[in-house]
């Protein structure tokens, strides 16, 4: 998506029937994804990423690839992770994906920026913080479903909320 194609934050001249309807499912595919992780169902949470899916992690945990392809190879990721986590640090993970600004929006493609927060509850009972980050998502549709396409988990620092301004920028609109 270009930098024209950027939903300023309350605009609502964008928004007829369809694309409420839209920004509702993207919504819910990216609050899912986390959902059906947590609960160690990988063969729904596959459903929710296109066949030609990456994922992302910068920087990944220690062990882990930055950058998985195919639905298959990311759904192996999170079931290792999954798995480990429960059995041998004994923890079970709680996603919680909140702020969701849909950053762009087209018929076909989305644009999604989110914050992540990632909680253990441990088999002692003793609950903490694991993760901080942020979700960089780009969807696609597929017929009448929304999916993710590409997913980038961003662990240390927040990415830019703007992607950055092209140099054939629309002079039209106003400057970030």
């Amino acid at each position: 998506m270009s930098r024209s194609d950027w939903l300023d934050p309350g605009e609502t001249e964008l928004l007829d029937a369809r694309a409420l309807r839209d920004r509702a499912a993207i919504q819910d595919v990216v609050v899912a994804a986390g959902l059906l992780l947590d609960a160690g169902d990988f063969d729904t949470l596959r459903t929710l990423y296109t066949a030609d899916a990456i994922f992302q992690m910068d920087p990944p945990p220690e062990g882990y690839p930055s950058v998985l392809t195919t639905p298959e190879q990311i759904m192996m990721g999170f079931s290792y992770q999954w798995n480990h986590a429960r059995d041998e640090v004994g923890v079970m993970f709680r996603h919680v994906t909140s702020n969701l600004l849909i950053t762009a929006l087209g018929p076909t493609t989305a644009e999604v920026y989110s914050i992540v927060t990632v909680t253990g509850l441990y088999t002692d009972g003793q609950f903490g913080l694991r993760r901080l980050g942020n979700y960089v998502d780009r969807l696609r549709r597929e017929g009448t479903r929304w999916r993710i396409a590409h997913r980038t988990v961003h662990m240390s620092a927040p990415p830019p909320l703007r992607p950055a301004q092209p140099a054939t920028a629309d002079p039209t609109r106003q400057a970030p």
